[in-house]
């Protein structure tokens, strides 16, 4: 609970920050778009048909993307902030090794973890044409695991779905490189998904991502 309400304080600092006072024209427009690879860290346990017991799954790492959109501002010589709404999907990859009693019986099930987060970030911008960043957001995270067949010494059980949506957040640093007026390439790591205390069976995974974003407006 103390993690969750020092995270909502400090996005809400951001944003006052952000959008109230100093003056307009110093706003500017970012989109983004990037991908690249998350790493999962939590452990599903799925109810499984017939049985008492749940299997035990542990997903690993797959692709991940993202869109955002929002606002920068810039506060001083040397700092700047935004704030955007992140959409993200990460795929939790699931094989045979990674379910516990029992192997995939046909095809192994699909995991993703989807989010939607308010993020406020805090550039650095007075190292050149490239700019390091903190981040901090809230949101909403869901996630999902197929249901598929297993066999547990040679009997086949079907495995419910998993489908969990709850409380979510964004913690990381990256930095930007610019390439030309306007656009920029950046690269990022963080901690994204459910927040400590959450629901069961809700994953928390570690995304590392490539982007480009496009800047409309004062910079």
């Amino acid at each position: 609970m103390h993690v969750r309400s020092s995270a909502a304080v400090s996005l809400l600092v951001l944003l006052i920050v952000l959008l109230g006072g100093g003056r307009a024209e110093a706003q500017a427009v970012r989109v983004e778009a990037g991908g690249g690879w998350a790493i999962p860290s939590t452990e599903v346990d799925v109810s499984v048909e017939g049985r008492d017991r749940p299997a035990e799954i542990n997903p690993g790492s797959g692709p991940s993307g993202y869109v955002a959109v929002g606002l920068m501002r810039r506060l001083t010589d040397n700092l700047s902030l935004g704030v955007r709404v992140r959409a993200q999907q990460s795929q939790l990859r699931v094989g045979s090794d990674d379910i516990s009693p029992g192997t995939c019986a046909g095809a192994c099930p699909e995991g993703r973890l989807r989010a939607l987060s308010l993020e406020g970030q805090l550039h650095l911008t007075s190292v050149g044409r490239i700019a390091p960043y903190f981040l901090v957001g809230l949101g909403v995270a869901r996630t999902t695991i197929d249901g598929t067949r297993i066999d547990a010494g040679g009997t086949a059980f079907q495995l419910s779905e998993t489908d969990v949506t709850d409380a979510g957040g964004n913690v990381g640093f990256g930095a930007a490189l610019r390439l030309v007026r306007g656009l920029s390439l950046t690269a990022e790591t963080r901690v994204t998904g459910s927040l400590p205390g959450a629901k069961a069976n809700a994953v928390t995974t570690f995304p590392f991502t490539l982007g480009l974003n496009y800047t409309v407006g004062n910079k």
